[in-house]
């Protein structure tokens, strides 16, 4: 577990969030902006709901619930889902997990200088 600590646009939003819950608001979803610089929002996946065989979501009685995970894509204007690895929804470990390997800046300061076959950026 990390022991950084928390920006404070981060602890505002938190704080407004606990605000708006007591106050009987919900929050069905988040956003989340990793060190790459992509945007990603995460909506929470109630027990009780699922996706069905033709890939609708709705009622289903033995789902666990979980989170949904899209990726913002700014020159589409459009979020794209990342299917979980495992069932319809990921849970909380899998989603930090995925994030945390997905999220991070790529090294644009190695290349194969032989070939000068530079990394994507």
């Amino acid at each position: 577990m990390s022991t950084k600590r928390i920006d404070g646009t981060t602890k505002t939003t938190l704080d407004l969030a606990k605000t708006l819950s007591k106050r009987g608001f919900r929050i069905p979803a988040i956003e989340v902006h990793t060190p790459d610089g992509r945007t990603w929002n995460i909506a929470t996946v109630p027990a009780g709901r699922g996706r069905h065989a033709d890939g609708h979501w709705g009622a289903r009685p033995a789902a666990l619930g979980g989170f949904r995970l899209f990726e913002f894509d700014p020159d589409r204007e459009v979020h794209e889902e990342h299917d979980a690895v495992d069932g319809d929804t990921w849970t909380a470990d899998e989603l930090i997990d995925y994030l945390r390997a997905v999220g991070q800046p790529k090294d644009t300061t190695s290349w194969d200088r032989p070939s000068d076959n530079r990394p994507p950026t």
